[in-house]
């Protein structure tokens, strides 16, 4: 860009502003064709949680519509992963949202999540009606999937699949079609995707279906104290306030919309939970990738849920965002299993199934069975093992599900220690072992 630019927006963050967002607002005269913003600060670092000493500041863009919560107007937010977008009536840069410029009043959107102990100084630049050209697109993956041979379920109506993962519209790194045939290719008949507080990659997606996996349209609720997916929802949900109260209120608002909520990883670096007393979600994602990666920190957080007598359904995802090279998270691992009640590739009975839902997690490969044992013997609750077998040739041949509790309807006791606590839920039929696939469990 040559040219000086029209608006210039400067100025500085202190510790004192951390993890807040701020909206600054610019003009945007009538007749204008296209937005162009780039920024840039100081002391510059990556958002990885274990980097610190430095500054990063996420960037977002609400028009003229307004800032309110759940306002039409908002274009969307791209975090710290890119320092230049463009807002064009045809066409913007994921995960912005194209459309007519309106005149009137916009705001930049700015969150500073780290500060370095000196400050953060900032400078934003506005171009309008820059002219400049659609941008072009690199695909790695394209054409009809190859679907793996796999077995098929020993009971009908259950579906593979995974309800988190990113692209492009938010930090990673390929396209919906591309997310989508690797799912197809990883043996997945259904997708959740969960971009980071973005919608703007459900008209890319579409509904799949055919050689595609089905797509469950989701979004990553992306605040500083903790993450939560939505999933069954075609709108955003307020993000800008990291209170207890702000994210109850927009967890009740998903719910009440027919989503189904979830909080995302509760672990360290996960990022953590931190919304202590925060209530309205339906489930929890007690395993996030692979099982190694302190997920079982993730489960032990549900287990204390089902101690208090809050009957949550454990979910599980894998949260790939690397396609493109190798990476520790891939698609389908874990595996989640839902039992459909009739067999259509519609998005309604799979949502359905998961929250309602007998779940199953599952991995690609097989657990360290000598640990389960000499946790039995010494007194202590098993826990899911780390892997410590490759991975076998065919997605599914040899998985081994983790049977979770249904969610229980029956009172709460009226005496004893624990009065005022629902009973734990009974499992039907044989015990299962604390690792592996219990007794009767279908084969996913």
């Amino acid at each position: 860009m040559k040219r000086d630019a029209d608006v210039v927006l400067a100025g500085r963050f202190d510790e004192t502003q951390l993890r807040r967002y701020f909206h600054l607002p610019f003009t945007v005269p009538t007749g204008t064709r296209q937005v162009h913003v780039r920024y840039s600060y100081d002391h510059q670092i990556d958002s990885d949680p274990l980097l610190v000493g430095g500054n990063t500041l996420d960037i977002g863009m609400f028009d003229e519509r307004g800032i309110a919560a759940s306002s039409p107007g908002y274009r969307g937010w791209s975090g710290s992963e890119r320092l230049a977008f463009t807002i064009d009536a045809e066409w913007a840069t994921p995960p912005y949202r194209a459309g007519a410029i309106g005149a009137g009043t916009w705001h930049v959107m700015l969150g500073p999540y780290k500060i370095a102990p000196e400050g953060l100084e900032y400078r934003v630049e506005i171009f309008l009606n820059a002219d400049l050209p659609r941008e072009e697109r690199v695909v790695v993956r394209h054409g009809p999937p190859k679907r793996p041979s796999l077995r098929p379920p020993a009971e009908p109506g259950w579906a593979r699949g995974d309800l988190h993962c990113h692209t492009l519209y938010s930090d990673g790194d390929s396209w919906p079609g591309e997310m989508l045939v690797a799912a197809a290719e990883s043996g997945l008949q259904f997708l959740g995707v969960t971009d980071h507080n973005n919608v703007a990659h459900h008209g890319e997606y579409g509904r799949g279906g055919g050689l595609l996996p089905i797509v469950v349209p989701g979004v990553e609720v992306t605040t500083y104290r903790g993450h939560w997916n939505a999933w069954g929802t075609d709108r955003w949900y307020e993000f800008r306030e990291p209170t207890d109260e702000s994210v109850a209120a927009a967890m009740r608002d998903a719910v009440a919309a027919g989503a189904l909520v979830s909080t995302c990883h509760p672990k360290p670096f996960g990022p953590p939970w931190e919304y202590a007393s925060a209530s309205g979600y339906q489930a929890i994602e007690v395993w996030n990738g692979p099982w190694e990666r302190l997920n079982t920190l993730s489960l032990g957080f549900w287990e204390e849920h089902l101690r208090r007598g809050d009957r949550i359904v454990a979910l599980g995802g894998s949260d790939t965002h690397i396609l493109r090279s190798e990476h520790i998270a891939r698609l389908g691992s874990p595996t989640r299993g839902c039992r459909r009640r009739r067999p259509r590739r519609e998005v309604g009975p799979v949502r359905a199934a998961a929250r309602r839902s007998r779940p199953r997690a599952a991995s690609h490969r097989r657990p360290d069975r000598s640990r389960c044992r000499a946790a039995r013997s010494e007194g202590r609750a098993a826990r899911p093992p780390a892997c410590t077998s490759p991975r076998p040739p065919g997605i599914g041949r040899t998985r081994r599900g983790l049977r979770l509790p249904r969610p229980s309807t029956r009172p709460a006791r009226t005496g004893g220690a624990r009065a005022g606590r629902r009973a734990p839920p009974r499992r039907r039929g044989r015990r299962s072992e604390p690792c592996g696939r219990p007794r009767g469990s279908p084969r996913l």
